[in-house]
Formats: C-alpha cells, structure tokens, sequence
C-alpha cells in the first residue's frame, strides 16, 4: 500500500532532511517578569536546550503583495513561511508576540554556513502541522538587532 511505502520512506527523509541542518540553535521560552530595553519591554527568556536547524530564506511566493507581519519592538515585521527547520522530533514551541513565543538564537554555524547568521534571532509566529513530515518548519520572523 502507499501509506506502507510512505511510512517505510520517512526515516531516512528525515534524516536526510537533518543533515543539512548544520546551524546550532538555542530556543529559548518566554519568561514571566517584563523589562525595559531600548524601550521596549520584553520577556527574557528560559533556555530550552539546543537543536540543530536549518534558515530557509523567503521564496517567490512571499514577493507577492499579501505578506503577514507580526509586531516586535512595536514594528510590523514580515514572517517567513517555513523559514526555520528543526528536526522532526524537536518539541512544537509556542508561538506568539515578541515575549510571549519561543524564539531561537543561532549560537553555531558550521564551514558551510554563512556566518551572517550567527547570533540572528528568530521569533516563532506559527508552529505547522503536515502529515509525512520530513522536518519541523516553523514561519519565523527575525527580531530587529
């Protein structure tokens, strides 16, 4: 049967999927206690470990005039769909406004990387589910330095 074929398939997709996650990233979850920085108030957060992923840049599709934005630091900040990818089994973080999702901080990048992206943020504004999942892919927006 097809699903058998599929189900037979996922594991080595997903790994193959996570060999091409070689950034290191540390999530972080809200905290409870607001303070002021630059101004705005944010939610320092509570590390929740580290995972390798993957940044996938925006596509064609968001050159179209409809972009969704979410508010960080009270400016309206376009999400990438699918923009960061974690490992299928990494936990589904919460998302939301600046302090009150999960964001992650790209702590490592490997040879292969640009290394641009060390210390990015990324806030996540939609956890996706999708049936034969290869990889998480979360819409993130990144956090203005």
């Amino acid at each position: 049967m097809l699903g058998d074929d599929i189900a037979a398939a996922l594991p080595s997709l997903r790994a193959q999927a996570e060999s091409m996650m070689t950034l290191t990233l540390e999530a972080f979850a809200p905290g409870d206690t607001a303070t002021v920085v630059n101004g705005q108030e944010t939610f320092p957060g509570t590390s929740q470990g580290t995972t390798p992923g993957k940044i996938h840049g925006q596509s064609q599709q968001a050159a179209q005039p409809y972009t969704r934005t979410v508010s960080i630091g009270g400016a309206d900040v376009p999400i990438v769909e699918a923009g960061l990818h974690l490992p299928f089994a990494a936990p589904i973080p919460t998302a939301g406004e600046y302090g009150k999702g999960w964001e992650y901080v790209v702590i490592g990048v490997s040879e292969t990387d640009d290394s641009a992206l060390l210390g990015r943020r990324y806030l996540v504004a939609n956890s996706p589910a999708m049936s034969h999942a290869t990889a998480r892919r979360l819409d993130v927006a990144e956090v203005p330095r």
